[in-house]
């Protein structure tokens, strides 16, 4: 079944409005472009009062009695006239030199011009009387010829020559006749990547010259192709080889160029030197706050224990097997946990342990229920779906669960001790809260354990938070996003291994 589409009517005069107005700009801006590019059939009158419609660019010009004069032998002199718009088009004029030497013409399409030897972008068609060629080529502060064509009967000084020149899209023809011989000569010459448009005007070189009947007129592809019908066949540019890159100028800049790329490399690996030295330095002040946290302190509880027992024994009268025996648990238990603790920061540096990293929350009640007399109520809740934990962050979590542990058991006198541990999207957190005494917080000064615990949470690019007061309690809470940790240990992971590699 054929389906009809209906637009509403209402808005056929406004489409139909904007397509016209679109379809009327489209046109004039063509028309536009077409006037300005249009070529108006002129013959210049050559007067000295109509000078305005010439410019010169170096050289000594005159304008009177229907010719231009040329008086200088200064290189590359030129005289233009015409727009820049202008594309296809024919240029006609007569033209008569006087010297031994000379090398005159018509510049056509010319852009950018200024004075000097080729300083214009544009064509040059002209005569030159040291081998009695016509030449043609192109001039972009460079100069690009094709092939000559020879003249017959040459060129010679007093002699009137007439020289027709058409561009074409990019094709280019010209032709020259000698007045007096009628002898002529054509070339034609294309280029892919031609100028489109240009003014166009006469130039000499090296010569006193003088141009009579200049026409310009609008140019046909017919116009142009029965110029080379009569050339015979259509040159190209040839490109000629530049001069090798290896020049003073360029050696100095490579060298240069060399010399900054060592000095940065030198640099960037002064840094990276600076930045390992920084890193070593950073780890051994975490292994010794390790250690100190660890290792440390339960050989000095071990000394306690030992040097009681030393103390009683030397004080006693009657020695109490059982009162020693306790002390010696109390110190093979110290030493027991000792021994796990250098077991815990061993496996940092090397293989990871999974019970840490597997079972964080149980590893810290543990801790409480051990530590905690019968008279402190706890309370450990697990809240989210737990996840294997970097060992980085299972043993600094550890670490700052037990600090707040002892630190409430010790300093509170707590009834309830609460442990927190909740994964989320992305992150763990550790919450230890007590309804203990509380202080001034941050007013008192920081214990160590306190810095202690501060220092291992900017270890893993988190904050350590407290908020106690007096006879309302204290919560040590921290956060840990697991996402920056893993990249940052995989960053380091492979910077390492690049670097024993």
């Amino acid at each position: 079944m054929a389906r009809w589409l209906h637009f509403p009517s209402a808005r056929l005069p406004g489409v139909f409005l904007v397509a016209v107005s679109l379809l009327l700009a489209a046109l004039i801006s063509a028309r536009r472009q077409n006037e300005k590019s249009f070529v108006p059939a002129h013959t210049f009158s050559l007067q000295a009062k109509n000078s305005s419609e010439w410019t010169p660019f170096g050289g000594s010009w005159a304008i009177a009695d229907g010719a231009v004069e040329s008086n200088s032998y200064e290189r590359g002199a030129k005289l233009l006239a015409g727009l820049k718009s202008w594309s296809n088009y024919t240029v006609t004029t007569d033209i008569l030199f006087r010297g031994p030497a000379a090398d005159m013409g018509v510049v056509i399409r010319s852009n950018d011009e200024s004075r000097g030897v080729d300083a214009y972008n544009g064509y040059f068609v002209g005569l030159r009387s040291l081998d009695g060629t016509l030449v043609m080529g192109r001039a972009s502060y460079s100069w690009l010829e094709v092939l000559p064509v020879s003249i017959p009967g040459g060129v010679h000084p007093f002699t009137w020559y007439r020289l027709r020149v058409t561009a074409y899209a990019c094709n280019i023809g010209a032709s020259v006749t000698n007045l007096s011989t009628q002898q002529t000569a054509w070339i034609a010459f294309q280029e892919h990547f031609c100028i489109k448009s240009g003014r166009f005007g006469l130039r000499t070189l090296n010569a006193n010259a003088e141009w009579r009947n200049v026409r310009v007129e609008p140019a046909s592809w017919k116009d142009c192709d029965d110029l080379e019908q009569h050339a015979g066949f259509v040159q190209h540019p040839v490109i000629v080889n530049g001069p090798p890159w290896w020049t003073p100028w360029h050696v100095g800049v490579l060298f240069m160029c060399a010399l900054t790329t060592a000095m940065l490399i030198q640099l960037g690996y002064f840094r990276f030197q600076t930045w390992k030295t920084k890193t070593i330095s950073r780890e051994r002040e975490r292994l010794a706050q390790e250690i100190h946290d660890t290792m440390a302190q339960g050989f000095a509880g071990i000394g306690y224990q030992i040097q009681g027992i030393r103390t009683g024994i030397v004080r006693a009268k009657t020695l109490d097997a059982h009162n020693i025996v306790d002390q010696l648990n109390v110190a093979y238990q110290l030493v027991r946990s000792c021994h796990q603790e250098a077991s815990r920061t061993i496996s940092i540096l090397g293989q990871s342990s999974p019970s840490i990293e597997n079972n964080l929350f149980g590893e810290l009640a543990e801790i409480a229920r051990r530590t905690a007399p019968d008279s402190i109520s706890i309370a450990a809740e697990l809240d989210g779906e737990p996840v294997p934990l970097n060992l980085r962050v299972a043993d600094a979590l550890l670490h700052i669960g037990r600090e707040a542990i002892i630190n409430a058991l010790a300093h509170a006198d707590p009834t309830i001790l609460k442990i927190t541990l909740s994964y989320g999207e992305g992150n763990v957190e550790l919450v230890v809260a007590d309804n203990g005494s509380g202080f001034e917080y941050p007013k008192n000064k920081e214990g160590f354990g306190i810095l202690g615990m501060q220092k291992r949470a900017r270890g893993l690019d988190t904050t350590l938070q407290i908020r106690s007061a007096p006879r309302q309690g204290t919560e040590v809470r921290v956060k840990i996003s697991l996402q920056t940790v893993r990249l940052r240990d995989r960053l380091v992971t492979l910077l390492k291994r690049r670097l024993a590699g």
